[in-house]
């Protein structure tokens, strides 16, 4: 059964169950890519879709709003991004994504997280359970949902030309592996602690209505770029990692 509830181009919106594309883009010679998204919030799941819509994202878009939802959808389509809301009332989000990256047919599948709280634990988290990059709900633009996406991509591309490589020069795992020896450490607590105070001035921030929201999409920025720092530096030794084994 399908909801007669319409939906952005008058094409009917499907229950969570149903897989149907909600925009076309007609004439268009991009690639379309197959979006999955898990919310149990309907609001939320809403608001994606538009932001996709407004990214000029060239996509079928599909939702679910419980992790059995999602274990349906998984085993009937193959999605090239799987958007995850990590707060499920009594199901996780860490929980689904692991089913997305056990699934068998969804080895190509990039998990963005989506949290509705900025906690730099959560984030870590999931991107070290395997999730190509996170989305914070009250900061999600057009801008942020399109830098998330090409990141995971990039990332993804980038595992991939790893995992395939049969060849690794030695000469620069040696020189990957000293670095992350000797300022690996010192790079992560640096970053952590420079996180930590972009936080707390934009708590401070957040109070003060008389302050020009630039500033603080500014410290939005510079504490996202830190994360991603984290986040490579994680990934090197990720890699090397793999290489030992």
């Amino acid at each position: 059964m399908k909801s007669d509830q319409p939906f952005g181009n008058g094409s009917l919106l499907p229950l969570h169950l149903s897989a149907a594309p909600v925009t076309e883009t007609s004439g268009s010679s991009r690639m379309r890519l197959k979006v999955l998204t898990l919310d149990d919030d309907n609001a939320d799941r809403m608001r994606l879709i538009r932001i996709c819509e407004k990214s000029g994202m060239n996509f079928e878009y599909y939702e679910a709003d419980s992790v059995d939802a999602l274990r349906s959808l998984l085993n009937c389509e193959t999605f090239d991004i799987v958007f995850l809301d990590h707060n499920l009332g009594g199901d996780s989000g860490l929980e689904a994504l692991r089913l997305v990256i056990s699934h068998e047919d969804q080895t190509g599948a990039i998990p963005i997280m989506v949290t509705g709280s900025d906690d730099l634990k959560i984030a870590m988290n999931a991107m070290r359970s395997g999730c190509a990059d996170y989305l914070v709900k009250e900061e999600l633009t057009v801008a942020s949902l399109t830098k998330s996406v090409a990141t995971a991509v990039e990332r993804r591309m980038l595992y991939a030309e790893i995992s395939a490589s049969k060849v690794v020069n030695r000469e620069i795992n040696d020189v990957v592996e000293r670095f992350m020896l000797t300022c690996g450490p010192d790079i992560r607590d640096i970053l952590k602690n420079a996180i930590k105070k972009v936080r707390g001035m934009k708590a401070l921030m957040q109070s003060d209505d008389t302050l020009d929201p630039l500033i603080l999409s500014d410290l939005t920025l510079l504490e996202r770029g830190c994360l991603d720092v984290t986040t490579f530096v994680d990934d090197l030794d990720s890699v090397l990692h793999r290489l030992r084994c």
